[in-house]
């Protein structure tokens, strides 16, 4: 998105180096959730919406997908529910799934994910991981995650450790070849067991 320039080397998009891209036109390819992103004082609606032409629908397939339209349809004001400030008036996993809708909302073409299903249980990760699958299965998708379960069905998983890559490939390559995902892997599985 062009907040950071790369130091060395190039990134593309579409094959086009992202530094020829109007920015604009750039952050409209993007649908992002940051780990600390925020959720305004405003109506749920517009939470999701954010300025952008969203239509009735979208909306409320963006909510659906994220796994926010029942807790919001079971509001009496539904998508008209005024948020406090930060969501202060919403629950840790509410916060989140509004957020993703804020993402799913526009079709992006990339949507990346920066640890946006910490507060939901494994139950509803798996829900929305599966909802997104279905209906957006041509966007890209860049996960930043803490749990083995929210990444383990990506193409491509990067194993960091202190800023250094100590395993690349796909789960079942990664259980074979990465001693650390190994044991991240046995240690959370086995806590949902």
């Amino acid at each position: 998105m062009r907040f950071y320039d790369a130091d060395s080397g190039h990134v593309f998009v579409d094959g086009k180096d992202v530094r020829t891209y109007d920015k604009d036109e750039l952050h409209r390819m993007f649908g992002v959730v940051f780990q600390n992103d925020v959720i305004f004082a405003d109506t749920l609606k517009e939470n999701i919406v954010f300025g952008r032409d969203v239509d009735g629908d979208s909306l409320v397939t963006a909510a659906e997908d994220a796994r926010a339209r029942d807790f919001i349809e079971a509001y009496e004001d539904t998508y008209e529910h005024e948020a406090a400030i930060h969501g202060a008036n919403l629950s840790g996993g509410q916060r989140q799934r509004v957020l993703i809708a804020r993402a799913l909302a526009a079709h992006p073409q990339i949507l990346i994910l920066d640890d946006s299903s910490s507060a939901l249980d494994y139950k509803t990760d798996a829900m929305l991981r599966k909802a997104i699958a279905q209906h957006h299965a041509d966007t890209t998708m860049i996960v930043v995650a803490q749990r083995i379960s929210s990444i383990m069905n990506l193409d491509d998983i990067i194993v960091l450790e202190e800023g250094n890559i100590i395993g690349h490939g796909t789960h079942e390559e990664l259980m074979n070849s990465c001693q650390m995902y190994r044991e991240i892997y046995r240690t959370q599985m086995g806590e949902m067991k």
